[in-house]
């Protein structure tokens, strides 16, 4: 895995895919160093009171999630679960569209749009989903509209 740091844009290139995510609204410091051979990415923050430190760690996280995202990737399963009215879920575009029908019987039918490197599949049960992606901020809210009221 290839990271990458220029001005708190954060760029991590590994076998899945390229993934890039600025980094400009927070106050902090980010590079790449190389320490006894490893290359290791490290967040400073300079005179942060006890309300700006947990920030350091989310920076952190957040790039850990991209590392995560471009070797093994992220996946969410989704079960539409019903009490009377049984919802079909239908993978449309090449798992790029998930359409929802009879939702808490409505006749109107949802057409949810993946987000860009997110993709559905249907797997074996009829009711379960699976949404698949390198970002995971793009797999959650790719996941938060599917069965939203």
């Amino acid at each position: 895995v290839e990271v990458t740091v220029k001005a708190r844009v954060v760029t991590v290139k590994g076998p899945r895919g390229k993934l890039e995510k600025s980094f400009k609204h927070v106050a902090v410091d980010i590079r790449v160093v190389t320490m006894k051979g490893e290359k290791m990415v490290v967040i400073e923050m300079w005179f942060g009171n006890y309300k700006n430190k947990p920030v350091v760690r989310s920076v952190a996280s957040a790039i850990q999630n991209m590392v995560d995202g471009v070797t093994k990737g992220h996946r969410c399963k989704m079960r539409a679960a019903f009490a009377h009215f049984p919802i079909t879920l239908t993978v449309l575009n090449k798992g790029k569209t998930l359409e929802i029908r009879n939702f808490v019987g409505e006749k109107h039918v949802k057409k949810i749009t993946m987000l860009p490197g997110c993709e559905v599949k249907e797997t074996d049960n009829k009711h379960q989903i699976i949404i698949e992606g390198i970002d995971l901020d793009g797999v959650a809210l790719t996941c938060i509209p599917s069965f939203k009221g």
